[in-house]
């Protein structure tokens, strides 16, 4: 049994595929955006399409339920998977806390930076022993997809060897085991350092808002967001920022943390994506022909991915000494188009409240003990 917490595109999408699939599939959204499932719920399921190189089934998925309740969604469920923006991962780890049950599996899916973190942090807060459930984060959600009305989505893009770790990390071989009946391309990584620093969505989104911006601007995002968009210049940025991730996660000890162009590769390749370097992979991308601009720059690809992604990059360059200068000037290029701050409220360890923490112990709370 399958819960998915989070209404969403890819909420949607994940419980119309494991339904399609045969497991039992609940559905929750907060009390706030029911209106958002309602037609789902009154449907009883979700009219699902595919784009065939994804491998995925396509029809009429029915759930098990519908939900606002947060225990009739978790409730006998062998796994949770929270699959919401990361400004809404405090709000769902307090909504959880009562509700998760000794030996569950939630996966929080994707984490950027520090999503397992943020749960199991809420989770110690509010008196519940976040070793008592498998804690896991993704690197990114498994899905491309977009709804195509209140109670149909369309799944273009199903990722292949997705990294994912649990909470401490000598729980990653169990989580696994859970998931992977589901989702049996999944792969292990290192620590979820090596998960929050893995999420493409900075590194990739900002460069190419930041150098179409006039663009947006005058056309309200009507172009192709990375057929369009992505040029070898931009293509250029986005390798500076992964260069400066990849040296923070040297310093971190993370040896097998892939670079944007590796995991396009081993994401996309067997739906035909190909090229040489980031820039190419994203332009050659068939599931991406589709992909408009946003029509502003009050988008998550700047309001999530800098606070959520960028920041906590640069923040853990200055703790490790390593240098992010693209990273730093991105950030602020960001938020003078924003017209704020973002990097206010933004989630890096100071913000969890892990800004005493040294290196060595960081580590070995993600490789061992948890926090």
């Amino acid at each position: 049994m399958f819960a998915v917490l989070g209404g969403g595109h890819g909420g949607m999408a994940a419980a119309a595929d494991l339904a399609l699939r045969g497991f039992r599939v609940r559905l929750f959204e907060l009390p706030e955006f029911a209106h958002t499932i309602r037609p789902v719920r009154e449907a009883g399921g979700i009219q699902t399409e595919v784009l065939p190189s994804t491998g995925l089934r396509e029809g009429f998925a029915r759930l098990d339920a519908v939900t606002t309740d947060i225990e009739e969604a978790v409730t006998g469920a062998d796994v949770v998977l929270v699959i919401v923006p990361s400004f809404a991962h405090q709000r769902f780890a307090e909504l959880t806390a009562p509700a998760v049950r000794p030996g569950q599996t939630v996966l929080v899916a994707p984490g950027n930076f520090g999503g397992a973190l943020e749960f199991a942090l809420t989770w110690k807060r509010a008196g519940r022993d976040p070793g008592a459930v498998t804690l896991a984060e993704a690197e990114s959600l498994i899905y491309a997809c977009r709804k195509k009305g209140p109670a149909t989505i369309w799944i273009r893009g199903y990722k292949r060897s997705l990294r994912v770790a649990a909470l401490p990390a000598n729980r990653t071989a169990w989580a696994l085991a859970v998931l992977g009946q589901a989702y049996p391309t999944l792969e292990p990584a290192q620590n979820v350092l090596e998960t929050s620093l893995s999420n493409p969505n900075a590194p990739t989104h900002l460069p190419v808002m930041i150098l179409n911006a006039a663009h947006i601007e005058r056309t309200g995002g009507d172009f192709l967001f990375y057929k369009e968009g992505m040029t070898p210049v931009v293509g250029r940025v986005i390798e500076a920022l992964d260069a400066e991730r990849l040296a923070v996660g040297r310093a971190l000890g993370l040896s097998r943390l892939r670079s944007l162009y590796e995991q396009d590769l081993a994401w996309y390749a067997h739906q035909g994506t190909f090229g040489e370097n980031i820039c190419q992979t994203n332009v050659n991308n068939p599931i991406y022909s589709w992909s408009r601009a946003p029509e502003s720059f009050d988008h998550r690809y700047v309001t999530e991915d800098v606070p959520y992604g960028l920041v906590p990059l640069e923040d853990l360059g200055v703790r490790l000494g390593v240098a992010t200068p693209t990273a730093t000037a991105v950030i602020h290029l960001a938020s003078v188009i924003a017209g704020r701050d973002l990097r206010r409220g933004a989630r890096t360890l100071t913000r969890l409240g892990l800004g005493d923490v040294s290196v060595p112990r960081l580590l070995e709370m993600v490789e061992e003990t948890g926090p």
